[in-house]
């Protein structure tokens, strides 16, 4: 049996963060096929007029871009490449689901919107947390909405993330935390959103 929906962009903005999750994960199986010895065995067959096997990326007026299949596999293998691979597409999973976000005013400032809100703050700017002064309670200099995943976080069997105001200047991308970390916040964000989506009551 289907559950009410009672706030369809709550459920809308729940499917793009679960969906930003399970894409991570096929990021993670993905480049593990790359970085396989037997990824090899997957080159295309090479082309006629080509010397190496190569793959093609179209172009908007109907050309394409050729690249060396071999070459580009091997950059890929690189040390720097894992950690370049993760960060691109953690900033890009916090930017497009912060935007969802602030377009629907972090669903009144919940913890679980507000801790991607700082995060996506922090990346776009340097990487670095740099906490506004509207944000922040002139008497206790801490954030006037709390940003963390307590709600949820024993329950999905997580560490307790949070973002304050003490780590100012704090790197985020991978000092405050990894993928594991941006994964956990995306993860427990959606399901308060789906609560919220359905009328369930919140932890």
């Amino acid at each position: 049996m289907s559950q009410t929906i009672v706030n369809q962009k709550a459920v809308d903005v729940a499917m793009l963060a679960q969906r930003m999750v399970s894409q991570y994960f096929s990021h993670v199986a993905a480049m593990y096929v790359a970085r396989s010895p037997r990824a090899e065995e997957l080159r295309p067959q090479i082309e006629a007029g080509q010397i190496v096997p190569t793959l093609k990326i179209p172009r908007g007026d109907g050309n394409t871009m050729i690249m060396s299949f071999d070459h580009f596999l091997a950059e890929g293998r690189k040390p720097e490449a894992r950690q370049d691979f993760d960060r691109v597409w953690l900033i890009g999973a916090l930017l497009l689901v912060g935007a969802a976000l602030g377009a629907n005013g972090y669903f009144g400032h919940a913890l679980e919107a507000e801790i991607i809100r700082h995060l996506r703050n922090g990346v776009a700017h340097g990487n670095r947390f740099s906490f506004h002064s509207n944000v922040i309670d002139k008497t206790t200099q801490k954030l006037k909405y709390p940003a963390n995943i307590f709600r949820y976080a024993v329950r999905q069997s997580m560490p307790m993330h949070e973002v304050e105001t003490n780590m100012q200047g704090t790197e985020v991308l991978f000092v405050w935390g990894g993928p594991d970390a941006i994964v956990d916040c995306l993860t427990v964000l959606g399901v308060h959103l789906w609560h919220v989506g359905h009328g369930i009551p919140i932890p």
